[in-house]
């Protein structure tokens, strides 16, 4: 239980992360996100859909030229 939270609380630092970077540009990529967090293509994704359930990061595009967005 104490390694489950102490995962859960640095997967919410690196989202707190993304979403301040985010406020920073209009857009966010991908591949901005791998390199800001040093994480792999899959994992940036995992993290981008659940800020974008969250309602907190808007998907712009689709497949190969998707860009992020803060929504405000």
């Amino acid at each position: 239980a104490k390694a489950q939270a102490k995962i859960q609380f640095n997967r919410q630092k690196k989202l707190d992360k993304i979403i301040q970077f985010a406020s920073t540009k209009e857009k966010i990529t991908n591949d901005e996100i791998q390199k800001l967090l040093r994480i792999s293509d899959k994992t940036s994704e995992r993290y981008l859909k659940k800020l974008v359930l969250q309602g907190k990061l808007q998907k712009f595009g689709s497949t190969r030229d998707v860009t992020y967005g803060i929504l405000h």
